[in-house]
């Protein structure tokens, strides 16, 4: 089972903590920590542009942990109150509105004075003074990222591209065999019917030549369909199997994920790289993901299969 990959920001001042908290975490997740004395472990590196590395870095990650302690003394309304770093208070505002306030969380000593603009965000409080009352704190937000876990469909480029293709193909093409009772070809009418999406492994720059190459291993045979409130027919490829009609798409709609995180990254990120690849990949699991939790809303989980490329060709070989 992949983990799903998590960021811990803190000071330098504060990486003990970080470590406790890491080494409570990293059972049920990929674990990042940084700071910016910590080089060799950390997401962003010296030689790179600071704002640059945070916004690759909350890309890459599925969820993130600010570590909240008093390390600057400033006045609030008259009185001398502790705060945390500026830096780490940035952090939290980045994440938060890339991830999401239930992938997010905010773990904070409880001396330090909050501002009436952090209601809403996930915070657990912890004794600085009291180790036990900080693993309570990072156990919480442990459950807390445990059960939001896949459970949303967000605006991440994977998720909106995936909620149209489904409304846009998959919806037709289900309730057009369930209102006819399954679908005819070549005047032969098959009551058992279902639908095979296929997923690539990996998004290379062509994506529509990517899936030509994998149609050609498959004997297939195009059909179409009018359908209500369609403005063109329906055109789909099917194949006959043990007296089933299967429908096997090709979503060329993931092409825009590439497209969209190209755009979100800043210009000179290197595309070939892991870091790159990794949050594709992420990308195309929160698109399968998007879409298995679709068609479960409206009763078409039965109907649709959602498979990796790699399945395709064990079945072939």
């Amino acid at each position: 089972m992949i983990k799903k990959k998590l960021f811990i920001g803190s000071s330098t001042e504060e990486l003990v903590l970080a470590e406790i908290a890491k080494s409570i975490l990293e059972k049920d997740f990929d674990v990042s920590i940084w700071n910016e004395k910590v080089w060799d472990t950390s997401v962003f590196k010296i030689n790179q542009n600071f704002l640059a590395d945070l916004l690759k870095a909350s890309l890459q990650f599925d969820f993130g942990i600010l570590l909240g302690t008093n390390d600057d003394m400033v006045v609030f309304r008259g009185k001398e109150v502790m705060q945390p770093r500026d830096n780490v208070l940035f952090e939290l505002g980045l994440f938060t509105g890339r991830l999401g306030t239930s992938k997010c969380a905010f773990l904070i000593d409880k001396e330090i004075k909050l501002l009436s603009d952090f209601n809403g965000l996930s915070l657990a409080h912890f004794d600085k003074k009291d180790k036990a009352s900080f693993e309570t704190a990072v156990n919480q937000i442990k459950d807390l990222f445990l059960s939001s876990a896949d459970d949303e469909i967000n605006f991440f480029p994977s998720a909106t591209l995936a909620s149209v293709y489904f409304e846009n193909l998959l919806v037709p093409i289900c309730r057009f065999i369930i209102e006819n009772g399954g679908f005819t070809s070549k005047d032969i009418h098959y009551k058992k019917c279902k639908v095979n999406v296929i997923i690539p492994d990996r998004i290379n720059e062509d994506v529509n030549l990517q899936f030509e190459k994998l149609k050609s291993s498959i004997e297939t045979e195009n059909v179409s369909f009018k359908y209500a409130g369609r403005p063109r027919h329906v055109s789909i490829d099917t194949q006959i199997k043990n007296n089933t009609l299967e429908f096997i798409d090709f979503p060329t709609i993931i092409a825009g994920i590439n497209h969209s995180i190209a755009n979100l990254l800043p210009n000179d990120f290197n595309k070939l790289s892991p870091d790159y690849n990794s949050i594709l990949e992420r990308e195309l699991r929160r698109f399968i993901t998007t879409l298995k939790k679709l068609l479960i809303r409206h009763g078409f989980d039965e109907m649709v299969l959602v498979k990796r490329e790699a399945e395709i060709y064990d079945n072939i070989h």
